[in-house]
C-alpha cells in the first residue's frame, strides 16, 4: 500500500506526469505579488516635541551619522542606521529626498516615512 500501489493505479509514471511541472510552478498566477517599484520605508526617531501628522511631506537628507528628517527648515528627527543602498541613493540624488509620513508611533517617538 505504498509507492507501488500508487504507481499501479495511476497508469503513468511520476516523471511523465510531472513533465513540465516545474515550468508550470514558475509561471505567474493570479495570486503572485509583483512590485513595480522598490518600496523604501524607514523608521525615524523623532525629537521631543515634534508635532507631525500622517500624510505630511518631509525632507530626508544625509548627515555624518545617518539621515536627518526635517519639516521645512526645522529638524524633527533622524534615522540612525540607514541601509548603505539608501544612503548612496540619497547622496547620488543631491543629498536630499522627499518622503511622506505614513504613521507615527504609539508614543510619538518614532515615525515611518516612505521615500520617493
Amino acid at each position: 500500500m505504498g509507492l507501488d500501489y500508487i504507481r499501479a493505479q495511476a497508469g503513468k509514471s511520476w516523471r511523465k506526469r510531472w513533465n513540465g511541472g516545474l515550468d508550470r510552478l514558475k509561471a505567474p498566477t493570479l495570486l503572485d505579488l509583483t512590485m513595480s517599484e522598490a518600496a523604501r520605508t524607514v523608521t525615524a526617531q523623532l525629537n521631543a516635541g515634534s508635532r507631525i501628522k500622517a500624510g505630511e511631506t518631509l525632507i530626508v537628507q544625509t548627515a555624518a551619522d545617518g539621515l536627518i528628517v526635517s519639516d521645512g527648515l526645522r529638524a524633527i528627527g533622524r534615522v540612525a542606521n540607514p541601509s548603505p543602498e539608501l544612503t548612496t541613493t540619497i547622496r547620488d540624488s543631491g543629498g536630499y529626498a522627499e518622503g511622506t509620513l505614513q504613521r507615527v508611533g504609539l508614543f510619538g517617538d518614532t515615525a515611518e516615512i516612505t521615500l520617493k
